[in-house]
């Protein structure tokens, strides 16, 4: 009984840890003033100004473009690479699963600089900034899509999934892309949704790739930290209510897959 009321003690303090900063930068984004103890003049003035600033408004729509491009490309490369490895490669599974996780290794602004260096100089298409963009990401992200497409996989046992298919008269690329990949989707969707949710909040490699020839809600709020705080205080907590959406989304769709899991086992 002590044990437990010392974990649940933990637990909540941790989570005043954690909750705190946030909590106290809302209040100081809708508060006129805060020269003592307590603050005075409350006012929602910032948020009503952002929420209707076109300078904040484009760079929160180009944020959540290069946050939805990068995973859309990855995921149709992986699924392609993960059809060839099911049906006709099966031995190269364990070299795909090293080159996917190698990203884990590689710190964001070493992998910046290096994509930066590497082809700025290049002419044509893959010197274009917004491209560079989009393909670093695709590499921050790759490690996370994979291992939640290969658990999902294995999940539904695809090999002997795509085999019954095959008996019944399915080709491999119909059976692998309209009979697993369906069955699928709830796994996809949570790394689909945990990419995103990384990705928009980047701010390392955005400002050394991109900088500003696309300026996010990464780089606005950067450039807001000069100008006012109690403005870059309300900017800090719509992004953060997003990314918190956007979690949340992902552990919404992760519970209803295991309820779902949970009803086959028990059938």
């Amino acid at each position: 009984m002590k044990k437990t009321r010392l974990n649940s003690a933990v637990i909540v303090v941790i989570c005043i840890y954690l909750i705190l900063p946030l909590v106290l930068t809302f209040f100081y984004s809708i508060f006129t003033e805060w020269q003592h103890v307590l603050p005075g003049g409350v006012t929602f003035r910032y948020y009503a100004a952002l929420l209707t600033d076109s300078s904040f408004l484009l760079p929160f729509l180009r944020t959540f473009i290069i946050s939805v491009a990068p995973v859309a490309l990855c995921l149709v490369f992986i699924l392609l690479a993960m059809y060839v490895v099911v049906v006709h490669l099966p031995w190269l599974d364990r070299v795909m699963q090293l080159v996917c996780t190698i990203p884990y290794a590689i710190q964001g602004i070493i992998l910046a600089i290096s994509v930066l260096s590497l082809y700025s100089g290049l002419p044509g298409l893959l010197s274009n900034r917004v491209v560079m963009l989009v393909f670093t990401y695709c590499i921050v992200v790759l490690p996370y899509l994979y291992q939640g497409i290969k658990n999902s996989l294995n999940t539904v046992n695809a090999p002997r999934l795509l085999e019954a298919a095959q008996l019944l008269g399915a080709g491999s690329f119909t059976a692998f892309f309209r009979i697993i990949v369906p069955n699928i989707v709830s796994g996809i969707s949570v790394s689909v949704m945990l990419s995103i949710s990384l990705l928009f909040g980047d701010f390392v490699i955005i400002n050394i790739v991109a900088g500003s020839y696309y300026q996010t809600a990464q780089v606005f709020l950067y450039r807001q930290l000069f100008e006012s705080g109690q403005k870059s205080s309300a900017v800090v907590v719509i992004l953060f209510a997003v990314t918190l959406l956007l979690t949340n989304g992902a552990l919404f769709l992760y519970n209803r897959r295991a309820k779902k899991r949970n009803a086959r086992e028990e059938v």
